[in-house]
């Protein structure tokens, strides 16, 4: 049987897909917002270069960028790009900028192909809900960044708690990776089309269970961190009218993995019940429509 392979002219790029029931090899691009030395990359590189089938180049920031979101430093500001190496080790490159700056640089500059993925994380810390996964996470920003670039991206995050332990999300994420590698369901459905010619990006958040156990994995839609339910009048002078909103904010901090609550309705509650969430995104973030096509990936394992 030949090889079988999916093309795509995007964004100026000529994108190859290799679909390796065939044995091919997937070219895997990994970064993060905590910086090149930080514990969660290092067990996602040492995970994902456990499989000989991938390609893995590690270009990530020099330094923790948390919460720059998907901020590109432009002219007549400079990006500095030296030698680095993750905690266990593997070399890479690391830039001085922001995680964006990472993939725009490694695309456009830096590999002499564009790779048939990006990776970013594992943060430290979980990138839940529209208000953070949208505005603030760096993290998520990276994926977002090779989705526009019309790369396929997957962002993922370890809840803070203790013990940090990175091992079922690193495992998670790898076999993720190589479901889109041999198998044509995955592939076909980030490759498709979200919005402008952009690739889709899945938002990857798993909990970290003080007591309990994770209790599997979820396909959800983001959640509203905060949101307005009314407005309470507060004065009138007879020409304006103050009012003040009434907010109604979620806990993000609140990961119980001895819940017994079955459905998640959003991210926020997945992780807040001992689940962990994938959310389907594009570059204008929730891909709802298509949420049903990924159900698949709850049943891919973890550990």
């Amino acid at each position: 049987m030949g090889n079988a392979r999916v093309f795509a002219i995007v964004g100026g790029l000529f994108l190859v897909l290799n679909q390796s029931a065939y044995g091919q090899t997937l070219k895997v691009f990994v970064t993060n917002d905590d910086g090149i030395a930080a514990a969660g990359l290092s067990a996602l590189v040492s995970e994902l270069i456990a499989n000989p089938n991938l390609e893995v180049t590690v270009i990530a920031p020099a330094t923790n960028q948390s919460g720059t979101g998907d901020n590109l430093t432009l002219p007549p500001n400079q990006i500095g790009v030296s030698a680095g190496t993750t905690a266990a080790g593997y070399g890479g490159k690391q830039v001085t900028r922001y995680p964006a700056d990472t993939v725009m640089f490694g695309v456009r500059e830096f590999l002499p192909a564009p790779p048939d993925v990006v990776v970013s994380g594992i943060n430290f810390g979980q990138n839940i809900t529209r208000d953070v996964a949208a505005e603030l996470s760096g993290t998520v920003g990276a994926a977002l960044t090779a989705g526009r670039l019309g790369i396929p991206g997957i962002a993922v995050s370890q809840g803070f708690g203790s013990p940090m332990d990175y091992t079922k999300a690193a495992k998670y994420v790898a076999n993720v990776v190589e479901d889109m590698r041999t198998k044509p369901r995955l592939a076909k459905k980030l490759l498709s089309k979200s919005g402008r010619n952009q690739r889709i990006v899945l938002n990857i958040n798993f909990p970290t269970c003080s007591a309990g156990t994770l209790r599997g994995v979820k396909v959800v839609p983001l959640a509203e961190l905060t949101s307005v339910t009314g407005y309470t009048l507060q004065s009138d002078d007879g020409t304006t009218k103050m009012y003040k909103a009434v907010v109604q904010t979620g806990n993000m901090f609140a990961s119980d993995c001895t819940s017994t609550l079955e459905d998640p309705a959003s991210d926020l509650e997945a992780m807040n019940n001992g689940f962990a969430a994938v959310t389907a995104l594009n570059p204008d973030l929730t891909v709802d429509s298509k949420l049903s096509r990924f159900r698949f990936l709850e049943k891919i394992p973890f550990e």
